[in-house]
């Protein structure tokens, strides 16, 4: 077997292991083991209902612009399994990657590592050894019992929104989700919150306020122009792509006022003007316009929807979801904004199926293959838009850029 074979057989094997209910004691003893990479860098932990990569991409592009070497950990993937771990926007090596690897093989067996721990594990330990100036590590569900929550002291905390998802693992009321996305503020330190309802907000400040720890939101700061900018500190930015991204922005030029960036430097407002985060409201073909966005929960479709409205009629959209999402209740919402909805499906363990995420009026097709096809057929000088899971925009968005490299209609 080649060096090649392997490592992808390696990286199939880390997919393959999934999520362990073992709480965070064996990844802190395997941290612990490699030195504690985690406490020896300026890491910045992230989490959300959504926003989560958005925000992570905003900021990193802030920091790099301002010459700043910066490593983030985000998932899932879009492209590849290593493009969840980058430093400047490159991926980790695939040989080194598969050194960490190899040489954490006795350890993953030891103590029954999932692949968000090996992942995480990692990537710290690649940023520390490339003396990253800042690491920014997304949450994955929840915070408080999220593998990337080992740091004693992060530099700073962010929560960019929370919505009602995972309920079945982070409860069925907004103030018990909140609770858990809190569990990653820690004692003495500084939180940066996102546009949130009060109800959230509130559980979040408290637990700040008990833990002696600093919270500030840039909402108080923050003007919509409207379209594509935004002010902030009386400062005018200017986006890409869908209106809810702003929020994103906003979070991000926050944070980094709170880290000690001029934000009004040039090099700022062109990062954020500029920056662009795969696979969420991306152009991925022009005859007829063809969008991608992950909203994988009710919340992500109703602000997709609204970015929605700028999109050329006749509009018609493709989307599957996963299992653990209220994928009819999406799929209704999307019926109402659209000329007409294709129901769909994807190869993937915890993918929905069609019959579940069924409802009237809409369109079921088994290849989702053919359901772009038929949708581009019927939207010349319109729109498709392909929506739900993350999963499956990462296949979609695959098969469409190849087919565009190849020429292909």
């Amino acid at each position: 077997m080649s060096e090649k074979e392997m490592i992808k057989r390696n990286a199939e094997w880390v997919m393959s292991r999934h999520s362990r209910s073992h709480g965070l004691l064996p990844i802190r003893t395997v941290l612990e083991k490699y030195g504690n990479p985690q406490d020896r860098m300026q890491v910045i932990q992230v989490a959300g209902t959504n926003g989560k990569g958005s925000t992570v991409n905003y900021l990193k592009d802030i920091l790099t612009a301002m010459g700043y070497k910066t490593g983030t950990f985000t998932s899932p993937h879009l492209i590849h399994h290593f493009d969840r771990i980058r430093i400047n926007g490159g991926w980790i090596p695939e040989e080194r990657f598969n050194a960490y690897l190899e040489e954490m093989a006795d350890d993953i067996e030891q103590y029954d590592l999932g692949m968000f721990e090996i992942d995480t594990v990692i990537s710290l330990r690649w940023f520390l050894e490339q003396k990253v100036d800042y690491a920014i590590l997304e949450c994955g569900i929840g915070g408080r019992l999220s593998n990337t929550n080992v740091m004693k002291k992060p530099l700073l905390s962010i929560i960019t929104t929370i919505g009602m998802d995972h309920m079945n693992m982070l409860g069925d009321r907004i103030e018990q989700i909140a609770f858990e996305k809190a569990g990653i503020i820690m004692p003495y330190t500084s939180c940066a919150v996102g546009f949130l309802l009060p109800e959230a907000e509130n559980v979040i400040r408290r637990t700040a306020y008990g833990r002696h720890a600093g919270i500030t939101s840039p909402k108080r700061f923050y003007r919509d122009l409207g379209t594509d900018q935004f002010v902030y500190r009386n400062h005018v930015y200017t986006i890409q792509g869908a209106s809810y991204q702003k929020h994103n922005a906003a979070l991000a030029v926050h944070s980094a006022w709170l880290l000690g960036i001029d934000i009004a430097d040039e090099r700022v407002i062109q990062a954020v003007a500029s920056s662009q985060w795969q696979g969420r409201f991306e152009t991925v073909g022009t005859d007829p316009l063809t969008v991608i966005d992950g909203a994988h929960n009710e919340e992500g479709i109703r602000a997709l929807c609204a970015s929605a409205a700028v999109l050329p009629s006749p509009l018609r959209i493709v989307f599957s979801a996963l299992r653990d999402k209220p994928g009819r209740r999406m799929a209704s919402i999307l019926k109402e904004h659209c000329d007409r909805l294709y129901v769909t499906r994807f190869e993937y363990y915890r993918a929905d199926s069609m019959e579940d995420l069924a409802v009237d009026g809409a369109v079921l097709c088994d290849d989702w293959k053919e359901a772009v096809a038929e949708a581009e057929g019927y939207c010349r000088g319109g729109s498709v838009l392909i929506t739900g899971s993350l999963y499956f925009i990462s296949e979609v968005r695959e098969y469409l850029l190849n087919r565009q490299n190849h020429g292909a209609k």
